[in-house]
């Protein structure tokens, strides 16, 4: 697929450089390079969403009168 991407100077002449360097083409260092970016952002993403633990309340009861092992009667709450 064919697209158009607009690069700093710099970066495109150091992915160059690299892609002589290896004998490789500028879109395999392109690609690689982006392929390895995603990995990592979701990597990074997923062990966020791991590590957060959840909040607990030790002071919250619930209402007079409610009891928690009836599941009906929860759904019946307003």
């Amino acid at each position: 697929m064919r697209t158009t991407v607009t690069l700093p100077d710099h970066l495109l002449v150091e992915a160059k450089r690299r892609a002589a360097e290896t004998r490789t083409s500028l879109t395999a260092i392109l690609t690689e390079s982006l392929r390895m970016y995603l990995a990592q952002e979701y990597q990074t993403e997923a062990a966020s969403k791991k590590n957060s633990p959840l909040p607990v309340i030790k002071t919250a009861r619930p209402r007079r009168g409610v009891n928690l092992n009836d599941t009906s009667a929860l759904l019946d709450l307003d």
